[in-house]
């Protein structure tokens, strides 16, 4: 693989965790050992739809994973100790520079 694909593909990874919405969902999962779609959108608040977009944008980045439990889709976090190690990471980064991540005009809202 090339570098330039490489660094791509680390740019989607990272824009995939930079959306609120994936973000809630990733955090849900990682206090829950999986869930299902209604019971992400109970905690998330938005419409199935954008649910499901979301999830379906966290599976191709490797983030979650998927079983069927009888009629239900059970979402959890693929390679939970991966994934559960950048959310911890991201949690304590933020919370020891949080004014000047807020501050940044580069990434603000």
């Amino acid at each position: 693989m090339l570098d330039r694909d490489f660094t791509r593909a680390k740019v989607a990874l990272l824009n995939a965790l930079a959306d609120e919405t994936r973000l809630q969902i990733l955090d849900y999962l990682q206090r829950r050992r999986e869930a299902t779609v209604s019971e992400i959108l109970k905690h998330v608040g938005r419409e199935q739809s954008a649910i499901s977009h979301h999830l379906a944008c966290l599976r191709s980045c490797g983030l979650v994973s998927t079983r069927r439990r009888g009629r239900n889709i059970q979402y959890s976090l693929n390679g939970k100790d991966r994934v559960g190690k950048i959310l911890d990471l991201a949690d304590r980064h933020v919370s020891e520079v949080l004014e000047g991540i807020l501050a940044c005009r580069e990434v603000g809202e």
